[in-house]
């Protein structure tokens, strides 16, 4: 018997070791059993109360989180559009008692949506304020303001304190911002329907103002709130629409700004305080571009720089299906117009605006990764894991999606079948219709680099529920910071952080209320460093989605043994240093303990100063190239003002000559003994106004010893054979006068793009290569490109077939670079373009033999930009940058999941047709939408009559077998801007740093800027004219990176380097002068710039 159980005792033993062990999870979810959290923002539809009359309708409730009893755990308040709101009493354990009938919160009537805990009278007792929209009885709008009696009741006192406010109101926050020593309110408010569409943005909506509408500021006045709304500056006009309100020191200049997240075509607003009482809405000085429908939002320092970053959501989805659900057509010439009607750039996805620290910010959602997670509402920014990097947390979902285009064509159909038969359609079955969205929530983790990875299933968030508001805060005071979530038709959702279990000192906790309960606390600053790492926060509670978070801060710890320092800026600016801090033991500062003011540093001396330059705008014909082409990635017109240096009048010093647009000539610059420029009219470029200018180069073409220019011709809106694509080439009279040469040049009708000069035939005269960029109206047809051998006399004759075959239609070229990469003493060249590998052809006693395979391991196919060369690792031989598109995109190339552009003429016209194809999740998918496919292929219409078939669709599924026959393929797989590195007989390959792949590299400058005799980097680019649904690329204002001289590039911050290049940057040259090194460039639609290196 003994014997048997034994045997027993094993085998149970057994089968629990070869168990499958469940992994740990972040985030564990607590079910509402344990936790007493029973409240269920249920919404309903009926009669006239719908999403279609009001779409807000689903936008949710939010949640507030604070110590209302002051017992050191966080009690949570939610908020329900129909229902009651609730206040929970946290017991301890992750126990919550229900309070809200004994408190008198429940606030049964109205459309409530946003909660707020602060405060307000500074008696030591957190009070709330709800906001209440929606309703057309403004009596059911007016806020409340519930005051804190210590007792764990509350009163009503809006109407005492004068925020009764009574408009569409979408959320508050109580904060300083007169630093006064009391707190203000701002109050974010929305329009109403009626001014959400596009044809109502035309007139003079934006100057019409309404105070149901527009966002307002109360200043406190001895607890007595005052509208300073108008005098203080905030835009208050009928096409507001704010869904996302966050305040922080985007200026690091003491004083809190506010960041207003604007739905529908309004433009966001980045109120930065001007100290007196007023504030200055600076977007479009700031950004390049924000979110199209803003949402939520929050201001916090993901990258550890102590500078404050801003994330705003929107609606873009992360799957093929969804994406293509909710896409139409792509409308250019709406696009521009509302920018030239005064609204600024805006896309349609989530932006990570990063702090430049110059007041300005570059917009990288896409290289961190977190711009799409579809129809989403809060947005936090905090340490989840304890690494001392701050996570990104995203809420979304949408009860019925009205922007469905499948849903959209329904109501259509409905729509014309009503005036067919006279009936028109049951609201309820257009309701029952509308699709809901169901995609999960999104947790990212900081990968320390600018990026963020996904890991919503690894933490544990793997149900998905429709979410709107949203707080963290530490509520089993464990030390790390839990979640708790306002859902949509279902219970409220409460995640605890399990990080704790595994070591308690992952985090410093920072409890700056407990010992300053009478004292104002928010906007409180602290940096925290550990081994030279600082990490950064401020006290903001109000983030996401109509939520406010509790005021403790927590800093992660995980692998710091001490805190060499922790400082604290107070308000006031008083601020105090605690050192050698153990984070196991949470931190409670008094302000008392605070001594003397916080100096904040002083812009430190940038590496190049601001010049003035004479006056010479760039300024390209509008034209819009989708007309011509339909899936165009970009306006190919617009390519923008490139630069040639020569010394053309003999005196020593290096004059410039800038391309023009099309209608607009090119502009010669000489430099005069004082180190400035002086344009210098030629009437032979005058002449020629009508070609649009590619590039240029001065070199001597007939041998005379002077600096004559060859002129590339091109554009996209030219037509076959047309005489505007004609070269130019200009001899100089010796004294730096030109005259147009005749003959000189081989005739041709190639939309080019760059030319090159160098002696190809070792005859000391200079040939050139000539790069031909695109067929027009016939993209992505390769055209023929160039090789013009100089007889020595200035005559040119085209030799690519018989020297070069391999070159002659190598890609869509961009750019090109002349250089002896393998030191035998002849001059080989490195080509560069669109859909097409780095090249690297080898001169073979006159010949150019394309080598890339032998020069590079891997064929690097990208959408090439540009190239330069030099000795940047200083052994001796050439090394090169190649600027690529960058990696602030959607597609995530890679060699096992390329870029494809599939292309012939489908449609057996005079036209061919191609389709852009991108991986999604393993998959290759067209990028265009249906209505943009079968725009393009007319045959394709009855094929796909519905949006639902063609958004599962790929290529292969698109055409029949026989259809796709005599296609061709461009790929592109690496979209990384490159530092190749000469390595004895070929080039290694390695991405220049994340900074440079921002945006698009358009224009590359050599030079040593700082000194160390090593060869510096300036780089410059973006794209503005992309499609709408791409967006603007235009993160780049001139990088500058510093080499160790061992070809490791360190990119310099603005601040630092003084460069403010904004715009689509297309050339830039070193200049040197008398007063210094000059920085010349050249920017699309902009005067010219110039810098001094000092």
């Amino acid at each position: 018997m003994l014997r048997n159980f034994c045997l027993l005792s094993l085998l149970i033993l057994l089968f629990a070791a070869c168990a499958e062990k469940k992994p740990a999870t972040l985030f564990e979810e607590l079910p509402a059993e344990k936790t007493g959290l029973s409240f269920q923002n249920t919404v309903t539809q009926s009669g006239e109360n719908n999403v279609l009359n009001y779409p807000y309708y689903f936008n949710g409730g939010g949640v507030a989180v604070g110590d209302i009893n002051n017992d050191g755990l966080p009690d949570i308040y939610f908020s329900g559009n129909q229902v009651p709101n609730k206040l929970y009493l946290n017991k301890g354990n992750f126990s919550f008692e229900d309070i809200t009938e004994k408190a008198g919160v429940a606030l049964s009537q109205g459309w409530k949506t946003g909660v707020t805990m602060a405060d307000v009278n500074l008696d030591g007792w957190l009070d709330i304020y709800v906001c209440r929209s929606a309703m057309t009885d403004s009596a059911l709008r007016k806020n409340q303001l519930f005051i804190n009696q210590g007792d764990l009741t509350f009163k009503e006192m809006a109407d005492t304190y004068g925020i009764a406010d009574n408009a569409y109101a979408t959320h508050a926050a109580f904060f300083d911002y007169d630093k006064d020593g009391d707190l203000d309110l701002f109050l974010l408010n929305h329009s109403i329907p009626k001014y959400a569409g596009f044809s109502k943005l035309l007139g003079n909506l934006k100057e019409q103002k309404s105070n149901s509408f527009g966002s307002k500021l109360y200043r406190n006045d001895n607890l007595k709130f005052t509208d300073v709304s108008q005098s203080a500056g905030l835009v208050n006009n009928v096409l507001s629409f704010g869904l996302g309100l966050a305040i922080s020191d985007l200026n690091n200049d003491g004083w809190p700004d506010v960041y207003v997240s604007n739905d529908f075509n309004e433009e966001d607003y980045l109120y930065i305080n001007n100290h007196d009482g007023t504030f200055k809405n600076v977007v479009k000085d700031a950004t390049g571009h924000v979110s199209l429908f803003s949402m939520g939002s929050d201001i916090a320092d993901i990258n550890n720089d102590a500078q404050p970053d801003i994330i705003t959501l929107d609606m873009l989805p992360e799957s093929n299906e969804r994406i293509k659900l909710s896409s139409g057509d792509d409308n250019y010439d709406k696009y521009n117009l509302l920018v030239r009607s005064g609204f600024h750039r805006q896309s349609m996805r989530n932006m990570l605006q990063l702090n430049n620290g110059d007041g300005t910010f570059s917009e990288i959602g896409q290289l961190a990764g977190i711009s799409n997670t579809d129809w989403s509402w809060a947005t936090l920014v905090e340490d989840f894991d304890g690494d001392g990097w701050k996570d990104v947390f995203i809420s979304n979902g949408y009860e019925k999606d009205y922007t469905n285009m499948q849903f959209l064509k329904y109501t259509v159909d409905e729509q014309l079948k009503a005036r067919q038969t006279g009936v028109q359609p049951r609201i309820d079955e257009i309701l029952n219709n509308m699709p809901s969205i169901d995609v999960g929530n999104f947790f990212f983790r900081n990968n320390g680099n600018l990026t963020f990875t996904k890991k919503s299933s690894e933490w544990g968030i793997t149900r998905n529920f429709k979410s709107n508001g949203a707080a963290y805060a530490d509520f089993d005071n464990d030390g790390d910071p839990d979640l708790v979530i306002n859902a949509m038709n279902q219970p409220a959702v409460l995640y605890k952080n399990t990080t704790a279990k595994s070591d308690s000192a992952l985090f410093l906790k920072i409890d700056l209320r407990k010992q300053n309960l009478k004292r104002i606390v928010t906007g409180t600053k602290i940096y925290a460093t550990a081994s030279g790492h600082t990490q950064y926060a401020e006290v903001s509670p109000v983030r996401g989605f109509e939520s406010c978070m509790e005021v403790p801060v927590t800093l992660g710890a995980r692998g710091i043994a001490k805190f060499d320092s922790v400082r604290i800026v107070w308000p006031d600016s008083k601020t105090q240093l605690l050192t050698n801090v153990d984070p196991a033991k949470p931190l409670e500062p008094r302000y008392e303990d605070a001594s003397g003011n916080y100096v904040y540093a002083p812009a430190p001396k940038p590496l190049f100063e601001k010049t003035a330059l004479a006056e010479w705008k760039h300024e390209p014909v509008e034209s819009n190239d989708f007309k011509r082409q339909l899936l165009l990635p970009k306006l190919y017109s617009y390519s923008g003002p490139r630069i040639a240096t020569g010394d053309v009048n003999h005196d020593g010093l290096q004059d410039f000559y800038s391309c023009g647009p099309r209608k607009q000539s090119g502009a010669l610059f000489i430099q005069t003994p004082d180190g400035t420029f002086k344009q210098q009219p030629e009437p032979a470029f005058q002449k020629d106004k009508d070609f649009q200018d590619e590039d240029a180069v001065f070199f001597d073409a007939d041998n005379d010893g002077d600096a004559d220019l060859y002129v590339v011709s091109g554009g996209y809106m030219s037509v076959d054979n047309d005489p505007l694509l004609q070269d130019r080439l200009y001899l100089n009279n010796g004294k730096g006068h030109f005259a147009k040469a005749t003959g000189a040049v081989p005739s041709e009708a190639w939309a080019g793009a760059c030319v090159v000069p160098f002696d190809l035939d070792g005859d000391k005269d200079t040939d050139l290569f000539v790069g031909s960029r695109l067929t027009p109206g016939q993209y992505p047809i390769i055209p023929s490109s160039m090789l013009l051998v100089n007889d020595g006399k200035g005559h040119f004759a085209e030799a690519i077939k018989e020297k070069a075959s391999a070159l002659q239609e190598a890609g869509m070229i961009t750019s090109a670079a002349a250089a002896d990469v393998n030191k035998d003493g002849k001059a080989d060249l490195i080509v560069v373009g669109e859909w097409m590998p780095v090249k690297i052809f080898i001169n073979n006693n006159g010949k150019l033999d394309d080598a890339s395979s032998t020069w590079l391991a891997h064929p690097e196919q990208g959408w090439w930009n540009a190239v330069i060369t030099d000795d940047f690792d200083g052994d001796g031989d050439l090394d090169a940058v190649v600027g690529n598109y960058g990696l602030n995109q959607q597609y995530n190339v890679s060699a096992e999941h390329p870029a494809t552009l599939v292309y012939k003429n489908f449609n057996n016209d005079s036209q061919v047709d191609f389709f852009f194809c991108y991986y999604r999740d393993g998959v290759s998918y067209p990028y265009a939408s249906r209505d943009e496919a079968l725009g393009q292929v007319a045959f394709l219409k009855p094929r796909y009559p519905d949006y639902t078939s063609y958004a599962r669709s790929t290529l292969a599924s698109l055409f029949k077998p026989d259809e796709m026959k005599d296609t061709k393929t461009l790929t592109a797989d690496n979209l990384a801007s490159l530092y190749l590195e000469n390595k004895n007989g070929h080039f290694e390959a390695r991405p220049l740093p994340t900074e440079a792949q921002f945006s698009t590299l358009h224009a590359l400058a050599a030079a040593d800027v700082d000194g160390d005799g090593d060869k510096d980097l300036v780089v410059g680019g973006n794209d503005s004219y992309n499609r709408v649904r791409i967006g603007e690329c235009d993160a780049l204002t001139g990088l500058v990176l510093l080499n160790d001289g061992k070809g490791n590039f360190t990119p310099l911050s603005k601040p630092r380097s003084g460069l403010d290049i904004k715009g689509d940057t297309r050339g830039l040259v070193f200049i040197p002068t008398a007063k210094g090194l000059r920085l010349v460039a050249g920017v699309t639609g902009q005067p010219l710039q110039e810098y001094t290196v000092r």
